[in-house]
């Protein structure tokens, strides 16, 4: 599995069109959570324009592939730290924790 540590660069997106940009991430990380290539995905509360991504793809390179599709990664608009890891435990009540 994997976790990827996003950051937006503020300063790096272009006047005007950090709306759109967001909205059409929004879309790439929705269409990849519904497809089951992540299964968590959530911003920081301690911190604006970041979040967390877990994936359980099959390897680092797939995760890659799929980052290359986010709308801020081609301009380096984000930078991104992919962590490989294993899920040594996992609550029964997760699911309880969306939204909070």
């Amino acid at each position: 599995m994997y976790i990827i540590n996003q950051t937006l660069k503020a300063e790096k997106i272009p006047a005007g069109q950090g709306e759109e940009m967001f909205k059409k991430h929004v879309e790439w990380f929705t269409r990849h959570f519904e497809a089951g290539n992540f299964i968590l995905v959530g911003p920081y509360t301690d911190q604006k324009m970041a979040g967390i991504m877990i994936s359980s793809v099959e390897s680092k390179e797939a995760v890659e592939k799929i980052l290359q599709e986010d709308v801020y990664y081609a301009d380096g608009f984000a930078d991104y730290e992919v962590r490989s890891f294993t899920a040594g435990k996992i609550a029964e009540n997760f699911a309880e924790f969306v939204g909070k």
